[in-house]
């Protein structure tokens, strides 16, 4: 049995092409994942372990209790087997250079060269507080070399200038989310007190001996730990933002073989159909049921065993390739053998039972099919499968709703996948019935349409599969696409009513220099730029707080309409939630309030924009301002953006008006959008990456059902030639039974992925804002051209074969 599947394989290898390419993807994909996720394992194990290297034992302090004082490194200093001490400080400040002012992370290093734990590249240590070394990611993107003095703006205000006087090649990156690293003496940190301290031992001492005595004589806030342990637990937090991607791409490595599943399934259906009469010829000199089902699963079992190995050996080289994408290859290629030989099994297992039922159908043949030409109808009737699919898609769906309205993620998640699973068991009678409505419009149009609407007809269940796969594919994108749009659309609308002004500057002191509010003016995505009044007062419940007098078109522009309005009564304040709860007044309420000991009568209103400087500022008019304390300091610039302004350049932007003028301090929607948008993007961008695996899976199932159906119809073919129909109607006629699918797989996969795009972000955002629903119209209008990109690069091969044909030579097929 074996000799004869192998030898049915031989006789026509480019048949099973798209099944051994289908495995092939699947396969790899799979493969590519288990060794990701073994390599950057151990790359983030470095990670962990790299700043403990250097030392035998670590002491943390307990954050929650109570601070024991910048002196207690001193304790763990006084074991008499402790030979040197380093406290860690680690600390997050605003680098400033003359172009740009961004978010860096400062680390302390060791003062000693024993507890140091990388060497360095180029210049020398830190000798003092004022100098630090950088690694050179930071140096390049920073635009910085050794030798260059820059300026650190510290939480509370205080600039320090600090001059770089050595370069690192530290070989990682501290995953913090922070673009900037620097490292600097102990001096810097010098009166504050550390959260660990690294120690070195004598010289064959066990470091476990000397965790467990430090145990009894330190504080019981005080926790000794050998660096080896504290390694590992520091490894384990690492990993488990590493385990979330690994998650996302096994999922869509399953998704890809699912979509491969389809394509062999319809591959083997279409060549077993082809295949009947020599499959009956089987029956008729005495081969049983089993062993004709037998037959076709052998070659899928060798079809699937070649596809997974050549799958597994390419996945290993994907997946070493996206964890040095990452920079996480530190340890060097680390291949999970079980985890390789499961990739292999599953992807056998996948062929194998993908080819179950079709090899159950032909075994099925009756003998007296010997004699018979194959059915020219091959349609889908509905079974009792596509019931119970259709109950679990309504039932999936009803419960994803609820979840949806229950904000209860993992309800939603539940719903939505068996809602998925029963449209996957339904649409294939749902597809083949639509196909037999796309065969009447195209009689309609008569000739090349006509005809390929015939051919579809002859096979709507073939014809079905292929868009199914489609659908799988690009409904995901579809999903993805508008939860990707609305889920923007959703952090914008939520910024937008927590921070009414898009940009904000202030300066602690004084007014913002004339040259800084002339930059902010040249930004070109701004269309009001406006500098307010201010003026620090003293408010009876407030306490001291600046007061900001804005313009009426201000106010408009940023929807306060309470302060825009020219009222008769007493002047409107726009006051904090907090601010107007500790004044103990309501919404609207006019109150007397005492401002720097004279009595003023305002309006109270609750607004964002009393926030819009990072701190609680009442606003008010400004000639309300001007009644109240007279001045001319202008100590804030505000802005709006246009609508559909790029909010990356305008964030690029600023961020050099605040490196040019470190006295000013950035606040608004920028920071927090572009923070959150960009981790989104990233997501986004990952998942369409790993779907177009399973696209190309989908189409390589189109150009598998065109081809086969050249086969099947070659002597059709040669007749039509024989009539008159040019070569370049056959491939009309391909092309239009592509489109067919296509368009079909296309409409179905946004009419599916849009609402799940919608209900799944709105699960995952819908307790924190609300949904701004924003459909990408063009997004999904690129789906559906790509997916007659897909029909019309699924006809090339062919339709190249049909024209081939000879009439002759067609005529004399059998």
């Amino acid at each position: 049995m074996p000799g004869y599947a192998w030898a049915q394989i031989a006789a026509h290898p480019a048949r099973l092409a798209s099944v051994l390419s289908a495995i092939v993807l699947g396969t790899l994909f799979l493969a590519a994942t288990a060794v990701f996720a073994a390599t950057s394992s151990a790359g983030l194990r470095i990670v962990a372990a790299a700043p403990l290297s250097a030392a035998d034992v670590i002491v943390d302090r307990d954050p929650e209790a109570a601070d024991p004082g910048a002196g207690w490194p001193e304790q763990v200093a006084e074991h008499p087997d402790v030979t040197a001490t380093a406290p860690l400080h680690a600390g997050t400040v605003q680098l400033v250079t003359d172009e740009i002012r961004a978010t860096a992370n400062l680390y302390s290093i060791s003062d000693r060269d024993e507890l140091r734990w990388f060497e360095l590249a180029e210049g020398e240590w830190p000798a003092n507080a004022a100098e630090m070394v950088a690694d050179a990611p930071t140096l390049d993107s920073a635009g910085l070399a050794v030798g260059d003095t820059v300026s650190l703006l510290g939480g509370d205000g205080e600039t320090t200038d600090m001059t770089v006087v050595g370069a690192a090649d530290i070989g990682f990156r501290p995953l913090t989310g922070v673009q900037y690293q620097f490292y600097t003496s102990e001096g810097f940190f010098a009166g504050e007190s550390p959260l660990s301290v690294t120690a070195d031992i004598a010289d064959g001492t066990s470091p476990e001996a000397v965790v467990e005595s430090m145990g009894a004589d330190l504080p019981d806030d005080l926790h000794p730990m050998t660096a080896e342990e504290q390694s590992r637990l520091a490894a384990d937090r690492f990993a488990g933002g590493a385990q979330q991607l690994e998650l996302i791409l096994l999922v869509f490595a399953l998704i890809a073989l699912l979509a491969a599943a389809l394509v062999i399934a319809n591959t083997f259906t279409i060549l077993l159909s082809q295949r009947r009469r020599d499959t009956a010829l089987l029956r008729l000199v005495g081969a049983e049921r089993s062993q004709v089902r037998n037959l076709v699963l052998a070659e899928a079992l060798i079809i699937g065993s070649i596809g997974s190995a050549i799958g597994v050996a390419a996945g290993v080289g994907a997946g070493y390739a996206g964890a040095s994408l990452m920079e996480l290859t530190g340890g060097g290629l680390h291949v999970g053998v079980p985890a390789l030989a499961g990739a292999f099994l599953t992807g056998v297992a996948t062929t194998v039972c993908a080819a179950w039922f079709p090899a159950r159908k032909a075994a099925g043949t009756a003998p007296v099919e010997a004699l018979r030409s194959a059915p020219l109808q091959n349609g889908v009737r509905f079974r009792p499968v596509h019931a119970v699919g259709l109950a679990a898609a309504v039932t999936g769906a009803a419960v994803m709703v609820f979840g949806m309205l229950a904000e209860n993620l993992p309800v939603s998640i539940a719903g939505g996948s068996v809602g998925a699973v029963g449209l996957l068991m339904a649409l294939r009678y749902a597809i083949s019935r639509l196909v037999g409505g796309a065969d009447r419009l195209l009689r309609l149009r008569g000739g090349i349409a006509e005809l390929a609407g015939a051919n579809l007809r002859r096979n709507t269940g073939r014809a079905a599969t292929a868009t199914l796969t489609l659908v799988l594919g690009l409904g995901l994108i579809a999903a993805l696409a508008t939860a990707a749009s609305t889920g923007r659309a959703t952090i914008d609308g939520d910024l937008d009513d927590r921070f009414p002004v898009d940009v904000s500057a202030r300066a602690d002191t004084g007014s913002v220099p004339a040259a800084t509010v002339d930059m902010v003016r040249d930004i070109g995505d701004l269309v009001l730029v406006e500098t307010p009044r201010t003026e620090q007062v003293t408010v009876e419940g407030l306490g001291e707080t600046t007061l900001v007098g804005v313009s009426p078109e201000l106010a408009r522009a940023v929807g306060a309409e309470d302060l825009a309005s020219d009222g008769t009564g007493a002047p409107a304040m726009l006051v904090s939630e907090d601010q107007l709860n500790a004044l103990g007044a309501a919404q609207g309420e006019t109150v007397d309030l005492s401002v720097d000991g004279e009595a003023h009568r305002f309006t109270l209103y609750a607004s964002e924009l009393a926030t819009s400087s990072g701190a609680a500022s009442p606003v008010v008019r400004e000639e309300a301002l001007d009644a109240v304390a007279p001045g001319d300091e202008r100590g804030m610039v505000w802005g709006t953006a246009a609508a559909g302004a790029d909010y990356d350049a305008l964030a690029e932007q600023m961020s050099r008006v605040a490196g040019a003028d470190p006295a000013i301090t950035l606040s608004g929607a920028l920071a927090e959008r572009t923070g959150l948008t960009d981790v989104l993007d990233v997501l986004v961008n990952l998942s369409l990456a790993m779907l177009l695996v399973t696209v190309v899976i989908s189409s390589l199932g189109v150009a598998n059902t065109l081809s086969l159906s050249v086969l099947e119809r070659t002597r059709e073919l040669a007749l039509l030639r024989a009539l008159g129909l040019t070569r370049g109607g056959l491939r009309s006629t391909l092309a239009v039974e592509a489109a067919v699918i296509a368009v079909l797989g296309a409409l179905l996969g946004l009419v599916i992925g849009i609402p799940y795009g919608l209900v799944g972000v709105n699960a995952v955002v819908g307790g924190t804002a609300p949904l701004v629903v924003a459909v990408p119209w063009a997004e999904l209008a690129l789906v559906l051209v790509s997916a007659l990109v897909i029909a019309a690069a699924a006809t090339v091969l062919p339709s190249r074969r049909a024209a081939r044909i000879a009439p002759a030579e067609g005529l004399g097929a059998d």
